[in-house]
């Protein structure tokens, strides 16, 4: 009887010391958007030698392929872009908490590109060379990221509708996306009519890459203003940092694309391509408190 005396006092005691704990806690849910500006920006060499077909009708001699090659440098810039983000704040005391926060953008990719050089030397009655440079487009795609943090918060006030806030924590970054060109030649040989004609075709290629998830942190500073009784308006700025990743690209699909997509990757050597998952943003948000 006494022992059970005892532990209802402890737990009494308990209770009575952690409910003013308790009553301090505050929480936040809010929603935002965002202005972002990535950190990518890459370049990939594709370099190959261009494949030479030569038709049934070319018989002597049996192989008329002497050399090729075909060569381009394109680059992968993001884009400014729009985005959202929401966050769950919890408040221990007046100035310390822990917030939750997700991030989400789809930035675009562009970048200027030189010229795409091809040449093919074959053998028809003597030794043949075709070369041209190939006015390449402006790169084009997306890169697909969402962001979620884990940050320790610290909050001033400055006034009496105004507070300062900062936070920093580990983030987990995954992304994948989508760019273009990436150049593809092809070279056919037949003989009609008593003359030798290379036909061929180029194709300007669209290439995947991802899903990869990568691990990082963000800061940010926060100046927000109570609008309302449990509204408030907020102007944030925050970086986000994460490593480098080398990520294979595998060619997309398209009815354009007559030649079977492994066999290209194969012959030009796909590689990698080095995205930057880490960006800079400045958000609006508003959050509820209760």
């Amino acid at each position: 009887m006494n022992r059970k005396l005892g532990t209802f006092i402890i737990l009494l005691v308990l209770g009575a010391a952690a409910a003013p704990l308790a009553a301090d806690i505050r929480f936040e849910l809010g929603f935002g958007w965002t202005l972002v500006g990535p950190a990518m920006n890459a370049s990939y060499r594709n370099q190959f030698a261009p494949p030479l077909t030569v038709g049934p009708t070319v018989t002597v001699p049996p192989d008329r392929y002497i050399d090729s090659s075909a060569g381009q440098t394109v680059r992968f810039k993001g884009k400014t872009t729009y985005g959202m983000n929401g966050f769950f704040n919890v408040l221990f005391t007046e100035n310390i908490g822990l917030q939750v926060l997700a991030d989400y953008h789809r930035p675009g990719l562009g970048g200027s590109n030189d010229p795409y050089n091809v040449e093919m030397q074959f053998l028809a009655f003597e030794p043949e060379t075709y070369a041209r440079d190939i006015d390449w487009p402006n790169s084009a795609g997306n890169l697909t990221e969402t962001t979620f943090s884990l940050n320790a918060l610290a909050r001033f006030h400055v006034a009496d509708n105004l507070s300062l806030s900062v936070s920093a924590g580990p983030s987990a970054f995954h992304f994948e996306g989508k760019a273009g060109y990436i150049g593809y030649t092809y070279f056919d040989l037949a003989f009609v009519d008593g003359q030798y004609r290379l036909t061929g075709g180029t194709f300007q290629m669209v290439a995947s890459f991802g899903p990869q998830t990568k691990y990082g942190m963000n800061a940010g500073v926060e100046a927000a203003y109570e609008a309302f009784r449990h509204i408030i308006l907020a102007f944030d700025v925050r970086w986000y940092g994460a490593p480098k990743s080398d990520l294979q690209m595998h060619i997309v699909e398209d009815d354009v694309i007559t030649k079977p997509l492994d066999e290209i990757e194969t012959t030009i050597g796909l590689g990698a391509l080095r995205v930057n998952p880490s960006y800079f943003r400045a958000g609006l948000a508003i959050r509820f408190v209760f």
